[in-house]
C-alpha cells in the first residue's frame, strides 16, 4: 500500500486522522512538526480517498532519508510515558527519571526502530492500561499488528506465559524481536510475518491496534483465534467508527468501551 504524508494544523489533525483511516489506513503516526502544524503519516489502500485539500504526498518509507529524518525528527520529542497506572514506557536513549517512578512500576525500555509504535498514540496507551487491568497471569496472548512490539513485551512483562506477535512488515518482526531482547522476554515472544489465519491454537487474549477498516476485514479470523471464555481487545479507531467495528465481531459479546482523545478501544468477550 502507498504511504502518504500530510501535513495539517494543530486543530485538523483529528480530522485529518479519521480521513486516513477512511482510506483504509492500517496505521496512522502523529508528529509535531512545531508552529501549531502536525505531520500525519499513514499506509493507505483508498488513496483516492485523501481529501486533496490537505495535499497528500506519497513517500517512500524504504529509504534511508526519509526514515533518517522521521526518526530524528521525532526522538527528539520523545519522553518517557505512562499508560494506565503501572506501565511506563521509557526510551532506550534515554535515562531514567527515578523520581517519578512507583514501587510496583512495569519498565518497557522501547525503541521503535523503523516501524510504527512509540506508545505515544491514546490506541496504545488505552491498549496498554487494559491489559495492565485484565491480562490474566500466565495468559497465551495473540497480537496482531504488532508494530515496533510495545504490546506485547508489555504483555510478557505484566505475567503472559507466551505471545505470539505479527506484522505484515518484516521491519517491525525485526524490532518485536529486538525490544523483547532489551526487556529479557525473548523467549516468550514469537514474531513473525505470518497472517492470522495461518496460527494455529486459540488464545486468552486477542488484541489488535491496527486501524477500523483493518479490524472489520479481519474480524472472523481474529475472534475465531480467542479461546472460549477469552478476550478480544480492539484498538486504532476513532470514536465515530467503534460501533461499526463492534458490530463486525459477531461471535463476541462487548464488555468494555474506553475513549482518549477522540479515540476508542474495545474489550469483548468471546
Amino acid at each position: 500500500m502507498p504511504v502518504v504524508e500530510v501535513e495539517v494544523a494543530d486543530s485538523e489533525a483529528e480530522l485529518a486522522a479519521d480521513a486516513l483511516w477512511q482510506a483504509r489506513a492500517s496505521a496512522v503516526s502523529e508528529m509535531v512538526v512545531g508552529d501549531g502544524r502536525v505531520r500525519l503519516t499513514a499506509d493507505v489502500a483508498a488513496l483516492h480517498l485523501v481529501p486533496a485539500r490537505w495535499g497528500a504526498r506519497v513517500v517512500d518509507p524504504r529509504t534511508d532519508a526519509y526514515l533518517d529524518a522521521y526518526l530524528d525528527t521525532w526522538r527528539e520529542w520523545a519522553v518517557p510515558r505512562r499508560a494506565g497506572r503501572r506501565v511506563v514506557l521509557q526510551p532506550t536513549w534515554l535515562d531514567r527519571q527515578a523520581t517519578l517512578d512507583h514501587d510496583d512500576d512495569v519498565v518497557v525500555w522501547l525503541d521503535p526502530g523503523r516501524s510504527f509504535g512509540s506508545g505515544s498514540h491514546p490506541s496504545t496507551r488505552l491498549v496498554l492500561a487494559i491489559l495492565e487491568e485484565r491480562l490474566p497471569g500466565g495468559a497465551r496472548v495473540l497480537d496482531v499488528g504488532c508494530g515496533s512490539g510495545v504490546l506485547a513485551v508489555t504483555a510478557c512483562l505484566l505475567g503472559a506465559a507466551e505471545v505470539v506477535a505479527l506484522d505484515l512488515d518484516a521491519d517491525a518482526v525485526s524490532t518485536t524481536r529486538a525490544n523483547a531482547a532489551r526487556n529479557a522476554v525473548a523467549a516468550s515472544v514469537q514474531a513473525s510475518t505470518r497472517a492470522v489465519a495461518d496460527v494455529e491454537g486459540d488464545f486468552d487474549m486477542v488484541v489488535a491496534n491496527i486501524g477500523a477498516g483493518v479490524l472489520c476485514d479481519l474480524a472472523p479470523a481474529l475472534w475465531a483465534r480467542v479461546a472460549p471464555g477469552g478476550l478480544l481487545v480492539l484498538a486504532g479507531m476513532l470514536d465515530a467508527q467503534a460501533d461499526a467495528v463492534a458490530a463486525a465481531q459477531r461471535g463476541c459479546v462487548e464488555e468494555e468501551r474506553r475513549t482518549d482523545d477522540g479515540w476508542a478501544a474495545l474489550v469483548l468477550r468471546a
